[in-house]
């Protein structure tokens, strides 16, 4: 039941110019204002108050067709319409029961629903909000010093004092849950939105490896946190073996699918050891966050091997790649550039050594 009411509340208008949030708050807040002018109505006809029931009345049918043209087209002004209504509303009641009566609080949930409405400039929602001020000053002055409707003596009168304090309350309330509930939503999509743009920028869009940058940047932190954590760091570049033959073979497509799954293999072995980026062309840049150069290179002769071993297909095609690693130890006098410089320097030993090898 809860669900189907949200929905229906929810429910866009014909008019899509309106914001959806808008659009909620403002029929939530009319429900409200039903809810009230006809518990009051209902109230003033006990206790024979008639003409503030007729007047309660009046003003219920009144926020009750707003209710509906909130689901029909051309509300465009949704927001001013109902908050004109609520000023008339407050003049004649202020001006009715007097300042004590509380009707004038009203116009503080005015001001907010003019700020909430996205589709007003900045211009016009100053000028509402002034206009608001200003119908306040002429209400206070008009305001007469003795009851017109009902003697502030009665219970009714000390009821509609309270019921007009807890109607601003919960008004403002709901305007403010709103406000905080779009802020965190806002919120919440931009850092999303950010962190997707972020993953975009470092990640390799043919392997889904990180990129050169997201390896610069790791690397940079490992530097700057090194002494405080005291971890062994090796740093290793492989190079897929005689690969542009893969290309002039198999085609290119042949090529991506190559690099593709051995980056997936890559990813896969290197979880638990540290990462692996591609680091351009068919070079991938292997870290090794807990190890030392001899463990680094035993954990690459074995993924050396099984690349080695693995077959890739491509349609009908069956093709075998063979890399070669050259792996350097990373210490803080050398630092990281120095590092990835010896660790190519070896991968060049390695390729004139024969290839499908580990150089340390």
């Amino acid at each position: 039941m809860i669900t189907k009411i949200r929905d229906i509340l929810k429910k866009p208008s014909e008019d899509n110019g309106v914001s959806d949030n808008l659009l909620y708050l403002s029929r939530i807040l009319l429900i409200v204002f039903i809810i009230y002018t006809m518990a009051i109505g209902i109230l003033s006809h006990i206790e024979g108050v008639l003409i503030h029931g007729v007047l309660s009345f009046a003003f219920t049918v009144l926020f009750a067709v707003c209710l509906f043209l909130t689901y029909k087209s051309r509300i465009k002004t949704l927001a001013t319409m109902i908050c004109c209504l609520l000023l008339v509303y407050i003049f004649i009641f202020t001006i009715g029961y007097g300042w004590r009566a509380s009707f004038q609080q009203m116009i503080i949930v005015c001001i907010f629903l003019f700020w909430y409405d996205i589709t007003r400039s900045t211009f016009m929602k100053v000028m509402l909000s002034a206009f608001a001020g200003i119908l306040l000053c002429v209400i206070s002055a008009l305001t007469p010093t003795l009851d017109v409707f009902i003697s502030s003596d009665t219970d009714i009168y000390r009821l509609i004092i309270y019921t007009n304090i807890l109607l601003s309350i919960i008004c403002l309330c709901i305007i403010a849950y709103f406000y905080c509930t779009q802020f965190a939503d806002a919120e919440r999509k931009l850092y999303l939105y950010n962190k997707e743009l972020k993953k975009i920028s470092e990640t390799d869009p043919l392997t889904k490896l990180p990129n050169r940058r997201y390896a610069i940047d790791e690397l940079k932190e490992i530097e700057d946190n090194y002494e405080e954590n005291g971890n062994l760091v090796s740093i290793a570049i492989g190079d897929i073996d005689f690969f542009k033959n893969v290309n002039d073979t198999f085609g290119h497509d042949a090529g991506d699918e190559v690099l593709s799954s051995l980056s997936a293999l890559f990813n896969e072995y290197m979880q638990d050891l540290g990462f692996v980026a591609r680091w351009g062309g068919e070079e991938f840049l292997f870290v090794f966050k807990h190890s030392n150069g001899d463990e680094a290179y035993l954990a690459l002769d074995t993924l050396r091997d099984k690349v080695s071993h693995t077959e890739f297909r491509f349609g009908e095609e069956t093709m075998k790649v063979t890399i070669t690693f050259g792996v350097e130890e990373y210490g803080p006098r050398a630092g990281v550039d120095e590092t990835i410089a010896a660790a190519d320097k070896k991968l060049y030993r390695g390729k004139e050594g024969g290839r499908n090898r580990v150089v340390y």
